[in-house]
């Protein structure tokens, strides 16, 4: 640099507003740092493939590495398992869609919310006990029996172990976002969505059409 822009540099407003900038800078380069971890990390998750083998190998490892944390506070582990699934699945579209229509629409905000806690929390136990108990399962996905269109995929898995194999089917939705999320799952031939949304309908009716006891009696199905 030559000594009369130097010069320049160094003094008056120029000089300030330089400053003012480079602190700026220094302030946000963390934030942008962590927005740029995220950024890479949703670029990863941009196929259907990625979000079902993401889903599959956190909580694989998780529940490998974190048997001793299950077992002496298994609500701070059911914490950790739904954070790592809260981007990668659709619990308000599978809540939506295990009540049904007519019970949603005949819901309160409020029921809907209580519902989405209590379905989710199921969910996330009965996922971590089923992962807890094959902890050596070989997985893999098998993209000749998977199908990925515009805004919907359908991934196959098959889940392999000392006791045979078993194939998962995760059907995904691409969100306005650009996130494949996970809508439903199909574990040999038993679709998840439809057995729970049986099950909901059969707690209405025993309650007697009522919502809340059917919502509160939920919590104890995992």
């Amino acid at each position: 640099m030559k000594l009369a822009r130097l010069a320049g540099v160094l003094s008056g407003a120029y000089f300030i507003r330089t400053w003012i900038s480079a602190l700026v800078i220094l302030v946000c380069l963390p934030i942008s740092q962590s927005l740029y971890a995220e950024n890479q990390k949703a670029d990863a998750l941009r196929t259907p493939e990625a979000v079902v083998n993401s889903l599959t190998s956190q909580l694989l490892d998780m529940a490998r590495s974190s048997q001793q944390q299950l077992k002496e506070d298994p609500e701070a582990y059911y914490s950790r398992v739904e954070a790592a699934l809260e981007p990668l699945v659709s619990f308000r579209f599978i809540a939506k869609n295990v009540m049904g229509d007519t019970y949603w629409k005949q819901s309160s905000e409020a029921q809907r919310a209580a519902f989405l806690g209590v379905f989710k929390r199921s969910l996330v136990e009965t996922y971590t006990k089923g992962m807890s108990q094959n902890l050596d399962y070989d997985i893999s996905l098998l993209p000749d029996e998977s199908s990925v269109l515009k805004n919907h995929a359908t991934i196959v898995q098959k889940i392999s172990g000392s006791d045979g194999s078993n194939h998962v089917v995760y059907s995904l939705g691409l969100g306005k976002s650009g996130q494949w999320k996970v809508l439903n799952v199909v574990l040999d031939g038993v679709n998840l969505g439809k057995t729970f949304r049986s099950q909901f309908a059969q707690g209405v009716k025993e309650s007697k059409g009522d919502l809340d006891a059917a919502i509160g009696a939920w919590s104890g199905k995992s």
